[in-house]
């Protein structure tokens, strides 16, 4: 296999990549461009083991130029006999030549394939990519591993980087074979583009994961593997702290450690020869210790994943409405990235539509189920799981979960518990139940917050009384939250705002809500109800507000008519939380930055 992780040369060096011409390589490069002509060969036999090597002599293959195949009528090299008949062969393959003046400063290559169906390439005889291939040698009767048809087998396939330590100076092979998913298949395309890169480029990011008053994950992406390097400091203009990663990736990931508690720090992102980000606002504050108090922000959004003009909008307001203010951190409620949770999908709803936040503010999602594209058993490499880093051993605070799926953590004088009502059991023996109860009993910070993606009580556009994720989490979680003193909960699916009065004890339909459920029946406003009140020592079952919050992308009506909740508004917006000591004051932002919604719950301390 081709080795993806030496090191990279010196990017202070000029580039010089030739197709051959006497053209120096700028930043990219097409070496092979689509509609390329290739090489091919058409019989059925074993072709030998070095045919793909530079020196094998194809005199005798036939030449035409990509889109080569048969059988869609799109082909400008048509491969089959006259009639569109299948060649009987499960392979097809292809070699190429290119010029490379000097090879040691090429830092990339970026490859761009189109395949029906399976796809090996070789360079220089190295095998350097597989696509739709079982593992293990790919002879002549090597089938596909499925048939692909529709835009799969017309549309390049996502871009492919990788290192340049294969090329050599001079001639370059590029080889491909093209497998079929059954012998007698009626069509094959094949296409392909190969681009150099003489610098690395971040793509994602950067953004801050997992912060605590010590340390936090720094993450981001790049176009090509590069050895990652963050240089830091407590000012701008001393970036004397540094570190970096052993071997070369695409997705980055450093943690800072051994930082100052509640301090700024500035960083910049890049390789041990250059920096590839940096800024004025590249710079985020460490959490405070656990139970300081002092003034804390956080933004949080619902069914944020539109990447559309209600989401930025949502944003922008956020933004005029915050001004320069301090975000500590912020959260997302689920369905961060529609339609089902891609790398690519999260990249524009996330990545691209939130890049200054991601990199001054931590951020804590939860799992939702657009994100795991409806799964309730989702594969570990879930784009979800790949590009967060979420505690599991209690690296925040709180009890250690073993799993990135709900997890708590402590900033300042709160605690934070976020569940997963998507993918884990929702029943009151489950594993995250007993670590909920653990989790609860051994924090004594004076707020629990809680949030996870389905809401317990919505007359949105969905209904909590009619579907099971929302009627087992308020059935088998809410009594233990309760018990443990939570104070406010927030959800999003439900594409609405709906903002609920002081609650206890209402685990069942919306009908069998009582008044003696309502521990405050007031709006909780700081000036006309007046607040909603609670003990400061987080005694079990004294109430708690809960918030679906599902509309930072988009609004879906419903008839909003709970009668668990205060307000009910079919607006987008997002949630502002201030939380000082033993007040607690929350804002419904909406999209034109007003506030149309707000309520204060404060802690008194039991008498003495």
């Amino acid at each position: 296999m081709f080795n993806f992780m030496n090191p990279f040369l010196s990017a202070a060096l000029a580039s010089l990549l030739l197709l051959g011409s006497a053209a120096p390589l700028t930043a990219r490069q097409t070496l092979i461009p689509a509609g390329a002509e290739w090489k091919y060969w058409l019989r059925t036999s074993e072709l030998p083991s070095g045919w793909t090597a530079p020196e094998w002599n194809d005199a005798e293959w036939a030449t035409g130029r990509a889109e080569l195949g048969y059988g869609d009528g799109d082909e400008t090299t048509v491969l089959a006999p006259a009639g569109g008949e299948p060649l009987g062969s499960s392979a097809i393959y292809f070699r190429k030549s290119f010029t490379v003046n000097d090879p040691s400063i090429i830092r990339g290559l970026t490859l761009r394939l189109l395949r029906d169906d399976g796809a090996v390439v070789f360079l220089n005889g190295v095998e350097i990519h597989r696509d739709n291939m079982p593992a293990g040698p790919a002879l002549a009767t090597t089938m596909a591993t499925t048939a692909v048809s529709g835009t799969a087998e017309k549309n390049f396939q996502p871009t492919t980087t990788m290192t340049a330590t294969g090329l050599v100076r001079g001639t370059n092979t590029l080889a491909v074979e093209i497998h079929q998913a059954s012998e007698n298949s009626s069509d094959l395309s094949f296409d392909l583009e190969l681009i150099g890169l003489d610098s690395a480029t971040v793509t994602r990011g950067p953004y801050l994961q997992q912060g605590t008053p010590e340390s936090v994950v720094l993450r981001w992406r790049t176009d090509l593997p590069t050895i990652g390097r963050v240089t830091y400091g407590t000012t701008a203009g001393d970036l004397s702290r540094a570190v970096e990663e052993k071997e070369p990736t695409i997705d980055h990931e450093l943690p800072l450690t051994g930082l100052r508690p509640n301090t700024r720090y500035f960083y910049a992102v890049g390789t041990p020869s250059e920096v590839l980000a940096s800024g004025e606002d590249f710079a985020f504050f460490t959490a405070p210790p656990a139970g300081t108090v002092q003034p804390v922000r956080l933004w949080v959004l619902g069914d944020s994943g539109t990447k559309n003009a209600n989401a930025a909008a949502v944003s922008t307001a956020y933004e005029t409405f915050n001004g320069r203010a301090r975000t500590d951190l912020w959260l997302m409620l689920g369905d961060n990235a529609y339609d089902t949770g891609t790398d690519a999908e999260y990249q524009a709803a996330v990545f691209d539509m939130y890049p200054a936040m991601l990199r001054q503010s931590v951020l804590w999602p939860t799992i939702g189920n657009h994100d795991t594209a409806q799964s309730t058993t989702p594969s570990p490499t879930l784009p979800y799981f790949e590009m967060f880093t979420l505690p599991t051993r209690a690296e925040a605070g709180g009890v250690p979960s073993g799993t990135e799926k709900y997890y708590s953590f402590d900033y300042a004088n709160i605690h934070f518990v976020c569940l997963d009502s998507m993918t884990s059991s929702r029943a009151a023996d489950g594993a995250m139940a007993t670590w909920l109860q653990n989790d609860l009993a051994s924090t004594n910070q004076p707020w629990i917050i809680a949030f996870w993606h389905h809401p317990p009580y919505t007359k949105g556009s969905h209904d909590s009384d009619k579907e099971r994720e929302l009627i087992e989490m308020r059935e088998k979680l809410l009594p233990l939250l309760e018990a443990g003193g939570v104070d406010l909960v927030m959800t999003g699916h439900s594409h609405s705002y709906e903002r609920s009065y002081l609650l206890n004890g209402h685990y069942g339909a919306s009908t069998t809500l009582t008044p003696e459920m309502k521990i405050d029946g007031g709006n909780g406003g700081a000036t006309s109800d007046g607040p909603y009140r609670k003990p400061g020592d987080n005694a079990p079952f004294k109430g708690a507000v809960y918030i679906t919050a599902g509309s930072s992308g988009q609004i879906s009506g419903g008839p909003l008519n709970h009668p668990a909740m205060c307000v009910s508004l079919n607006n987008l917006g997002s949630m502002v939380l201030d939380v000082n000591g033993p007040r607690l004051e929350a804002r419904f932002l909406r999209e034109n930055a007003t506030v149309v919604d707000s309520f204060v719950i404060e802690k008194v301390q039991p008498a003495q």
